[in-house]
């Protein structure tokens, strides 16, 4: 049974701020979304914020807000029906710091016996304030991206050519753009066409959708990143069998202020990508404000992967500022100037690109066939 958990995004509840909180409105294995607290959303579903449909779960101004109409559901004293339950941050913040409004939101969920699960840099446990509440109303700090002691973690062996699935990354043009989201749609669009898939997560907000095997990336010491995810691709494999391995991906592979990528072709050896894009977006999200850094044209990427030895699949669209019919004209006219099929996954899901998965699945066989 999933655990029942309410979303703090503290005003910031957008698909480009609040990343965790739409990853586990659309799945979650692991929680059960109650609602959703934010001031600037509040009276409206989050469902049909995120998804466009009616999820029942509602958006509230306050903690105060959605214990009272619990209380009322529940028929018990609003402090009481705080209890136990899970209060996860659901934004990103610059820096991963956690800003002032959302720290008193903290403390009041603290008060209400709520365990605080948090995504972010800044660790609760290291705050002696959140720490001595925490003790004060028995509730739990659950810093998820705290990482392991360097004698903990996987170095990387080169047993990655042991595993005998096939793997395909999804990348992306830059941050916040949808790639786990996409990769979450297409391991059910393969398993549902009979592909046993599995998906390796990278980030907090995997986790927090319940991934069985993974890691958080940037919260990883450099020198292990290799190996903790070859780590987790051969445990996955070893553990499941899967026909197939999904990589969800991280930042991009020239974001200047985080790239990366580079691991997954070469380190876990994975040979198919998917390329997530968002045409109308021309600059780093991280620079969006200058505007000094330019996302390169995608046919520049496509080559930055072919040169890594890996093959683009397809690319998939993030509608992101655009119509409907700009949408269809942008994908039209990809697919006739880069070769490729591409999806719009949010429109249209990720079912046409099964044959291709296929396929990739197929070549893959014959060459491992023949280099042994």
């Amino acid at each position: 049974m999933n655990e029942p958990a309410i979303i703090l995004t503290s005003g910031m509840f957008n698909p480009r701020n609040a990343k965790t909180a739409f990853g586990l409105i659309r799945h979650s294995a692991k929680y059960e979304i109650l609602a959703v607290i934010d001031h600037n959303y509040a009276g409206q579903d989050a469902g049909e914020i995120v998804t466009g449909k009616h999820l029942k779960i509602p958006v509230h101004a306050a903690i105060s807000d959605f214990l009272m109409d619990r209380s009322t559901e529940l028929n018990v004293a609003s402090g009481k029906c705080g209890r136990g339950l899970h209060a996860i941050i659901g934004v990103a913040t610059p820096g991963g710091i956690i800003p002032d409004e959302l720290r008193k939101e903290l403390l009041e969920a603290l008060s209400y016996g709520m365990h605080i699960v948090n995504g972010l840099h800044h660790y609760l446990s290291d705050d002696q304030e959140l720490v001595r509440t925490a003790e004060n109303f028995q509730a739990e700090l659950h810093d998820i991206r705290k990482p392991k002691q360097a004698k903990d973690h996987a170095f990387w062996t080169g047993n990655i050519l042991d595993v005998r699935a096939p793997r395909i990354a999804m990348f992306g043009t830059d941050c916040a753009i949808g790639k786990r989201t996409t990769s979450l749609w297409l391991r059910d669009a393969c398993n549902e066409a009979g592909i046993r898939t599995e998906m390796i997560y990278t980030g907090q907000t995997g986790k927090l959708q319940g991934g069985r095997y993974g890691f958080i990336l940037d919260s990883t010491l450099n020198d292990f990143v290799s190996g903790e995810l070859e780590s987790a691709i051969i445990r996955c494999d070893q553990e499941e069998q899967p026909d197939l391995i999904l990589l969800e991906g991280q930042s991009s592979l020239r974001n200047p202020s985080g790239p990366c990528g580079s691991e997954y072709l070469c380190s876990a050896q994975a040979k198919g990508v998917i390329l997530q894009y968002a045409p109308k977006q021309k600059y780093f999200l991280a620079d969006e404000e200058r505007n000094l850094w330019p996302i390169p044209a995608i046919e520049e990427e496509l080559e930055l992967i072919r040169l890594y030895g890996s093959k683009t699949l397809a690319v998939t669209l993030n509608s992101y500022n655009l119509t409907k019919a700009e949408l269809r004209t942008e994908q039209k006219n990809l697919e006739a100037q880069l070769g490729l099929p591409v999806l719009c996954p949010m429109e249209d899901g990720m079912g046409s690109l099964v044959p291709v998965v296929k396929q990739f699945i197929a070549e893959q066989a014959v060459k491992s066939k023949a280099a042994n």
